[in-house]
């Protein structure tokens, strides 16, 4: 098991052990108590922390420009050279990482921001240690100086540790989702919000509304139009189901499960106003998009538009 005791002894140089802290979580045993202990010694850690990812995030984008070509790194081009070349990339790519965070300091972003392209899902591990895992064709939004206020385009599952004195909110859209230790997903599209909860209880509110809607474990609130709610029953099964195969629908608004389509394919998928908001409960294969489309058009009798590499599904009977 990763020694959190250990990293945490390191606390004289912080940065040093936020960057080790990053490290560690790619660990299947990671130390999650003390690493929370570390975040919430001191105000300094969680920045560091913050900065860290942020980072992380940067070098992901840039990947290909900092990797050598597969070609050099067969066994057999390999030279009594190499281990020295090697030293000197580390030390190489440690100074651009010192100038990236020295840059990140004195700039001082107010956000970091993660996004997906179409059928990447990302684990992102925040300050307070809950987990995110963003859906194709999402964008969250991470506040630097508060990791616990996000701001979520498009679809994501959230599993939260449970801690009253420090509650984690998301924005999606017009409305706010405010919890304190549980396992949620979270989908937008077509004007409609979607919050299934698999564990927990989270709290649903809006500018439109006074009081929150209180969603508990085993239940979903789609919210749309003006602010109308409905809350019904679903199998937790389903809730971020997307995760690891189909996508599968207990009762969902058509315009919430195109809009799935659309990301995790990137094609221009759209529904029709008129059925947006046709419930749909059903499995569909993840693959391209205009196949994707077909399926969901077979299974609920609507009919396919294809205007060059857009579709848009309407109902058969419409003019």
């Amino acid at each position: 098991m990763v020694d959190g005791r250990r990293l945490n002894d390191m606390s004289a140089d912080i940065d040093e052990a936020a960057a080790r802290w990053h490290l560690a979580q790619a660990d299947d045993d990671m130390d999650w108590a003390a690493f929370t202990d570390w975040l919430e010694a001191d105000p300094r850690h969680r920045d560091a922390y913050n900065a860290i990812a942020l980072l992380d995030d940067r070098i992901d984008a840039a990947g290909p420009a900092l990797h050598p070509r597969a070609a050099d790194l067969t066994p057999e081009r390999r030279s009594p050279r190499w281990g020295a070349w090697s030293a000197i990339a580390a030390v190489v790519i440690a100074a651009v990482l010192g100038l990236l965070y020295q840059g990140w300091r004195a700039g001082e972003p107010t956000v970091i921001v993660y996004r997906t392209g179409p059928g990447q899902v990302r684990t992102i591990r925040l300050a307070d240690g809950a987990r995110a895992i963003l859906a194709p064709g999402s964008v969250l939004r991470v506040p630097a100086s508060r990791a616990q206020a996000l701001t979520l385009d498009g679809s994501a599952f959230f599993d939260v540790r449970h801690d009253v004195g420090r509650p984690l909110t998301v924005q999606a859209g017009r409305y706010t989702i405010r919890d304190v230790g549980t396992r949620f997903d979270i989908a937008i599209g077509e004007g409609m919000v979607r919050v299934a909860v698999a564990e927990g209880e989270v709290a649903v509110s809006s500018r439109n509304r006074g009081d929150a809607m209180a969603v508990v474990a085993g239940r979903a609130l789609t919210m749309q139009g003006q602010g109308r709610g409905v809350l019904q029953p679903i199998d937790v099964s389903t809730v971020g189901g997307w995760r690891s195969g189909p996508l599968v629908y207990d009762d969902v608004p058509l315009g919430l499960v195109v809009a799935d389509i659309a990301r995790a394919s990137g094609t221009a998928v759209t529904v029709d106003h008129a059925v947006a908001e046709r419930r749909f409960s059903g499995m569909i294969a993840q693959g391209d998009g205009p196949r994707m489309a077909r399926s969901l058009a077979a299974l609920t009798g609507l009919a396919l538009r294809v205007d060059g590499d857009a579709i848009h599904l309407v109902d058969r009977t419409a003019r």
